[in-house]
């Protein structure tokens, strides 16, 4: 699947018909296009029963051990809070997505232009430097890793959003331009008769042989 294909897919409607593994083909693409973005390898997107609680809902979650993201399996489903809400769940995958990015910057196999974030990411992702949300949710939130995730998946969903309703307005416009060509060849605003008369008249006196032959013939005038 490309990306433009994962875009149209995100549509809410388009979303609503796919399958749990159609809506993780869908994000895989998404993270496929980003990590190539970025400059790093891409992750595995897989669906996962993850935590679903009167607390909060865990949407996503980066594994390190076997590079992996998983997103929540429950709220790919109909019925469930974010299961008719496609931005949400590619929200998701960026947000983890780039979680894979500082991870690979910390660790040295993605360079990072500012080597004092570098450094600071690397802090975070050590042992005993990750504040879990059931440690401390104020200190989870704040902390630099989890601060910079949401505001990078906030912008690229913007800038999806943007490449979305492009990608609509071209489809549209091949959809609008197929059927004025359509309209064009079946003569559609004359009499129905308009291209042949067109071509008759332009044709001069060859064209004027030509239907004096094919009406011996005892044929109608055609236009191949």
């Amino acid at each position: 699947m490309t990306y433009e294909d994962a875009l149209r897919m995100t549509d809410r409607e388009v979303w609503s018909r796919l399958s749990e593994e159609g809506k993780v083909e869908v994000l895989q693409a998404v993270e496929d296009h980003v990590a190539g973005e970025c400059g790093r390898d891409a992750r595995t997107v897989e669906s996962a029963w993850l935590y679903t609680g009167d607390d909060g809902i865990e949407l996503g979650r980066y594994q390190t051990g076997d590079q992996t993201i998983y997103v929540n399996a429950s709220q790919l489903g109909e019925g469930s809070l974010y299961g008719s809400d496609p931005d949400k769940m590619v929200e998701t995958v960026l947000h983890e997505g780039r979680h894979a990015f500082q991870h690979d910057v910390a660790e040295g196999r993605v360079p990072c232009e500012d080597a004092e974030t570098a450094r600071v990411w690397a802090r975070n992702l050590e042992p005993g430097g990750y504040v879990r949300f059931d440690e401390n949710p104020r200190a989870y939130w704040n902390q630099p890793v989890e601060a910079d995730a949401r505001g990078f998946a906030s912008d690229r969903l913007s800038q999806l959003r943007a490449e979305r309703a492009d990608v609509a307005e071209r489809d549209v416009a091949r959809e609008t331009t197929g059927e004025d060509r359509g309209e064009r060849d079946l003569g559609v605003g004359g009499d129905g008769h308009d291209g042949a008369r067109e071509a008759f008249e332009s044709g001069g006196d060859e064209w004027a042989e030509q239907s004096a032959v094919a009406q011996r013939r005892g044929h109608g005038l055609s236009r191949m």
